[in-house]
C-alpha cells in the first residue's frame, strides 16, 4: 500500500495537470493572458501564460487525496503536527497563487508583491510565532514545533547550528528568508522553455528520495515532494522548448514556495536542496552583487541571466536547459549517496560555485 500511496500521489498530480493544460490555453488566449515577444524575451510568438494554474491545481488535488489514504495503512497516518504543517502550506500557497496571477494579469510593483511573500512565509510558520515550544515526536525527542520552521540545520565544521536554541526569532528570521528567497530564485530561473519547471521537478524528486532514505523513512512526508514533482512532470510536457504555454509568476512563485517549505518538513533538508538548486541560487547571488555594483536595481528584469548568457554564447534552449537538467541532477545524487560525507558535500558546492562563476564571468568578458 506504500507504494501505491506514493505512485498515485505521483500520477494524480500529473494527471490533473496535464488535463488542466489544454482549457487553461484556450482560456488565456481567450482573455489575452499571453507573453509577447520583446528585447527581454527569447521567445518569438505570444504564449499563453498563467500555466502555473494547472500546476498548483494538480499538486493541490494529488496532496488532498493523500490525506484519504491515511486509513489504508498505519504508516501513511500523519502526526497532528504534519496536518497543521500541510494546512498551513496550503494556505500561503493559495494566497501567492492568486497574488501571482493578479501580478501575472495586471502587472503589481515589486514591493506589495514582496510583502505578499513575506505574509505567505509568516502563515507558514503559523502558531510558532507565538508558541515556541518544541513539542516531543514519537520518539520522545523535542524536534516537534506547532508550524513549519527551520529550528536548526546541519552545516559542515560547525555541526549543527541550533537556531532554536540561540533565539526563536533568528529560527523565525531564516525561515523567511530561505522561503522568500526560494520564490524568487525560481521565478528568476524562470526564463527558457522548461527551465524554472524541470528544476523544480528534479528538486523535488530528490527531496522525495531523500526522505525516503531515513530511517525511518518518512513516508507522509515523502507525498509532498512527490505532489510537486509530478505536477511539474505534467507541465512540462507543454512547456518543453517550444513551449506551448508558460507558467508565469502564478506558477514560480507558487512551486518555489512549496520547494522552499518541503525541504524545511520533515527535518531541515537545506543542503540537499541547495546542492540540487544551485546553479541558479548563484546566479540569482550573482546578479544581485553584480546590479548592486553598477548602481542599479537587483530586482529589475534583464538579460544578464546565466541561462541568457549560455544562449548568448551560441547554445540553443534545450542544450541550456539540458546543462541545468543535469548539473541539478549531479549534484542532487552527490546529496543522496551516503559516502559524501557533509564535508565533501559543501566542497561539491564549492566547486559547483566556482563553475557557474567562471562562466559568468567569462560570458561578461565577451560581451
Amino acid at each position: 500500500m506504500l507504494s501505491v500511496a506514493l505512485a498515485l500521489t505521483l500520477l494524480t498530480a500529473f494527471g490533473v495537470t496535464v488535463l488542466l493544460i489544454p482549457p487553461l490555453i484556450r482560456l488565456s488566449v481567450a482573455q489575452g493572458w499571453v507573453a509577447k515577444p520583446g528585447p527581454r524575451h527569447v521567445h518569438r510568438t505570444p504564449t499563453p501564460t498563467v500555466g502555473g494554474l494547472a500546476i498548483f491545481a494538480g499538486f493541490s488535488v494529488a496532496l488532498l487525496l493523500s490525506f484519504g489514504l491515511e486509513q489504508f495503512d498505519p504508516l501513511l497516518n500523519r502526526s497532528p503536527f504534519e496536518h497543521v504543517r500541510l494546512g498551513l502550506l496550503l494556505c500561503g500557497a493559495t494566497l501567492i497563487a492568486i497574488v501571482s496571477l493578479l501580478d501575472d494579469i495586471f502587472d503589481l510593483p515589486a514591493l506589495p508583491r514582496l510583502g505578499v511573500h513575506i505574509l505567505a512565509a509568516l502563515i507558514a510558520i503559523g502558531p510558532y510565532l507565538w508558541d515556541q515550544t518544541l513539542y516531543p515526536d514519537a520518539l520522545g525527542a523535542p524536534t516537534e514545533a506547532q508550524g513549519i520552521i527551520i529550528t536548526a540545520f546541519n552545516f559542515p565544521l560547525l555541526n549543527q547550528i541550533p537556531l532554536h536554541q540561540i533565539s526563536p526569532w533568528l529560527a523565525i528570521g531564516a525561515t523567511i528568508f530561505w522561503v522568500v528567497g526560494m520564490q524568487n530564485m525560481v521565478n528568476w530561473s524562470d526564463g527558457l522553455d522548461g527551465l524554472a519547471g524541470g528544476v523544480t521537478l528534479i528538486a523535488a524528486a530528490i527531496l522525495a528520495l531523500h526522505t525516503l532514505q531515513l530511517d525511518p523513512p518518512q513516508y507522509t512526508v515523502a507525498l509532498l515532494p512527490l505532489a510537486l514533482a509530478g505536477a511539474c512532470a505534467g507541465f512540462l510536457i507543454f512547456n518543453f522548448h517550444p513551449a506551448k504555454l508558460f507558467m508565469g509568476d502564478v506558477g514560480a512563485m507558487t512551486i518555489g514556495y512549496i520547494l522552499g517549505l518541503s525541504a524545511i518538513i520533515g527535518g531541515a533538508k537545506l543542503a540537499t536542496a541547495l546542492l540540487v538548486i544551485g546553479v541558479p541560487l548563484i546566479d540569482m547571488a550573482w546578479l544581485i552583487l553584480s546590479r548592486t555594483l553598477r548602481g542599479g536595481s537587483a530586482a529589475r528584469a534583464g538579460r544578464d541571466h546565466l541561462h541568457h548568457r549560455l544562449l548568448d554564447m551560441g547554445l540553443s534552449q534545450r542544450q541550456v536547459v539540458l546543462f541545468y537538467y543535469s548539473l541539478s541532477a549531479a549534484f542532487g545524487a552527490i546529496a543522496l549517496l551516503d559516502f559524501f560525507t557533509p564535508l565533501l558535500k559543501l566542497g561539491a558546492l564549492f566547486c559547483l560555485g566556482v563553475l557557474v562563476i567562471g562562466i559568468l564571468a567569462y560570458t561578461g568578458r565577451k560581451k
